[in-house]
């Protein structure tokens, strides 16, 4: 009722805007073009003007009838022919019938007031009319008089005698005051007249409300008589779709029971292949992830070897270098020092001056010779060495991609399958409890089994990482320096004297502040800049400060053997001195002194402990580890079987009460159609009865039918009816 309600408000409030509109249209066109009206004085005009009124009601019917008809169409296209239908059919004819009725009821008042409207506009018009010839009568009246006193104003300059000046004067004064009362006159018609218009105007403003109160009180009646209608037009559809509603249960009843059957054993089916494709994917990641593991340790040993190898070739070829530099400048020194022993007996051994110079030039070009071989063979060992680095580097980034990629996968199985097994037991133990609390009538708990739907029992997925100690010793020192420069960068500058322990951005305590080993790197870089060759040095010209000092660091640091961040830490002690007055603190030795100090370090760390203990650089941590798979199987199987046994018993015996119970429902309503159409075969034996008795035929019968019927039955009949 509360719909239907506000369906008539609406209505309401639209029908009252629309015929504003109309009205204001009329009203605007009336003014803009009047037109023919009905009471005009010419026939004619009134002809036309019945004309154009029937043609524009006969518009608005035709409009209000297309749509109607185009309403009904879509509904018929949409519903099937039935009890319901011709019942909406019948509503909408008379509810429509209804509206048109009303509507034309409430315009009839808005064509009366135009009719009134027209009217005025036409005595207004014939008043503006003889306003504007009596206004032109008397400027012209006033032109001719004030041209006759302009020409009398011209003769008095020929009078001399002031009598007849001041006669001419008064005389001029005279016609002047007349033509100034005519004026007067004049505006006391135009005031009396515009507060005649105002007293129409007052008495318009009176009508306008009066048919303003008409049309809403006719609206009012319209739109009680459309609810009226539309609530009785309501429970006759009502009962339509009741009876509709009634036939077409028992029919889908069946329908459904079949379709929930099917649903229920394609739901088994579909989780007994999800569970068989699980153990697929899981048996055949495991296979790729055993022979990826494999492959991976025989090609990290091969290049280690070939990496161990190719340095050990380096540093045999760094000393024959270095010995041969040494031999070749013994010989310098000893040849010049022959030559400046010889210089005294230049003159008697010119021959033997002229051989040693000529064994002197000879040793010269072997040497050079030497060196450029020495240097290119190094250059292409060094080129060959960084190819290697690079191809072992790229291989690990690969291993490790893919290592990322085959666990993201089988989580992302994992857990799609998860969320969907979940979801179905979660459905089951919703279900279980609706059927014990709602249809068995018994309190319900969570069963011991529905544990696993809060995590109990599930293991750890294969892609999950390891919790792993963090260890800084075991950090390249590419990386380390990288932190620190990161580090000291924030921190800003700061003194030369430092702690020896400080607690870093990361909450562990460091050996050294990251200021003080930037400041003993930058130091390296500065006095041990010979380490670094001299193409590198051009190349990184354009880069950044921390950059460049980046790339030579790590040049310096294959060098003289820096690999880890102990080493960083164990060359930082070589380039600081500890002060007398404080030895906590500590600063940084003289710039002379670090050849000095780099040689120390590069001794001792050529130490057969640090040799043995030392670990490649470009160390890969290895495969991840291991899962253990053992309790998957029996974690989906409890996933399977979260619905206990003794549940599933009360299942099967509510299933079968239910069973028999719907056959008791099916039998009832199958009596009860029957009694409906007895009673309808007894209400139409008690119609053609009544109309038998009632029959004035019976009248001229010699015995009625009354006479032979029991007088019982006749009372009967009367208490029935």
């Amino acid at each position: 009722s509360s719909g239907i309600n506000s369906e008539y408000v609406e209505f309401q409030t639209f029908q009252h805007y629309l015929i504003q509109i109309n009205l204001r249209a009329m009203s605007a066109s009336a003014e803009e073009a009047p037109g023919p009206s009905v009471d005009s004085k010419k026939r004619d005009e009134r002809i036309l003007a019945r004309q154009e009124r029937i043609i524009k009601r006969n518009k608005n019917i035709k409009s209000e009838g297309n749509a109607v008809s185009q309403v009904k169409d879509d509904t018929s296209a949409d519903k099937e022919s039935g009890k319901s239908y011709k019942q909406i059919n019948m509503s909408s004819q008379r509810i429509e019938k209804l509206r048109y009725d009303g509507t034309e009821l409430v315009t009839n008042v808005g064509v009366a007031a135009m009719a009134r409207e027209d009217a005025r506009k036409v005595d207004e018009e014939k008043t503006n009319k003889e306003r504007r010839e009596k206004l032109e009568a008397e400027v012209k009246a006033s032109m001719e008089r004030f041209e006759e006193i302009t020409k009398r104003w011209d003769s008095a300059h020929s009078l001399k005698v002031p009598q007849a000046l001041d006669d001419m004067m008064t005389n001029q004064r005279e016609l002047i005051n007349s033509m100034i009362a005519e004026k007067e006159k004049i505006i006391q018609a135009f005031q009396l007249e515009l507060k005649a218009k105002d007293d129409q105007y007052v008495k318009d403003l009176k009508k306008q409300a009066e048919d303003i109160d008409l049309i809403i009180e006719r609206m009012n009646a319209q739109v009680k008589n459309l609810q009226k209608a539309y609530r009785e037009e309501l429970t006759k559809i009502d009962q339509a779709f009741e009876s509709e509603r009634l036939e077409l249960l028992g029919g889908h009843r069946g329908e459904w029971e079949g379709l929930m059957t099917q649903r229920s054993d394609k739901e088994v089916d579909n989780l007994k292949e999800s569970e068989q494709r699980v153990e697929d994917f899981a048996a055949q990641l495991q296979h790729l992830r055993v022979q990826d593991a494999e492959e991976y340790n025989m090609v990290k040993i091969k290049l280690e070897t070939d990496v161990q190898v190719l340095e050990q070739q380096l540093q045999a070829m760094r000393a024959t270098y270095q010995l041969n530099s040494e031999k070749l400048d013994y010989n310098f020194q000893v040849l010049k020092k022959r030559d400046e022993e010889n210089t005294i007996t230049k003159s008697q051994q010119k021959r033997k001056i002229t051989r040693l110079q000529d064994t002197l030039n000879n040793l010269k070009s072997k040497f050079a010779k030497q060196e450029a071989h020495y240097r290119d063979e190094n250059q292409q060992l060094a080129d060959v060495y960084k190819r290697i680095t690079d191809q072992f580097k790229e291989l690990q980034k690969k291993s490790k991609h893919f290592q990322a990629t085959d666990t993201k996968k089988f989580i992302d199985v994992w857990v799609m399958n998860e969320e969907e097994a979940t979801e179905l037991a979660r459905k089951v133990m919703e279900e279980d409890r609706i059927v014990h609390t709602q249809q068995l009538g018994l309190e319900w708990s969570v069963p011991e089994t529905a544990k696993v739907l809060e995590g109990e029992g599930r293991p750890q997925l294969a892609g999950e990482p390891p919790k792993q100690v963090s260890s800084t010793s075991l950090r390249s020192a590419k990386d380390t320096v990288n932190d620190i420069i990161r580090a000291a960068s924030d921190a800003g500058s700061g003194q030369l004297e430092f702690s020896r322990s400080t607690m870093g951005g990361d909450g562990k305590v460091h050996k050294f502040s990251p200021i003080l080993i930037k400041s003993v790197l930058e130091l390296l870089c500065a006095e041990a800049d010979f380490l670094v060759e001299k193409k590198l040095v051009h190349l990184l010209a354009p880069l950044e400060h921390d950059e460049r000092l980046l790339m030579k660091l790590d040049s310096i640091f294959k060098a003289i053997g820096v690999d880890t961040e102990d080493d960083i830490n164990r060359l930082t002690e070589y380039f600081l001195v500890t002060q007398e007055e404080n030895p906590d603190m500590a600063s940084l030795i003289h710039p002379n002194e670090v050849l000095k100090a780099i040689r120390h370090f590069v001794s001792d760390s050529a130490s057969p402990n640090k040799l043995a203990s030392h670990k490649p650089a470009l160390e890969f941590d290895g495969a991840a580890a291991e899962r253990d798979s053992g309790n998957d199987a029996a974690y989906w199987q409890a996933l399977a079987s979260i619905l206990p046994k003794s549940h599933e018993l009360k299942w099967d015996a509510l299933i079968e009460g239910l069973q028999k119970y719907h056959g008791v429902l099916a039998q009832r309503a199958k009596l009860i159609e029957e009694t409906d159409k007895l009673q309808n075969q007894n209400s139409e034996l008690r119609m053609l009865l009544q109309q038998y008795i009632g029959s004035r035929v019976n009248q001229d019968l010699q015995i009625p039918p009354t006479h032979t019927i029991p007088s019982e039955m006749l009372r009967d009949y009367a208490i029935d009816s």
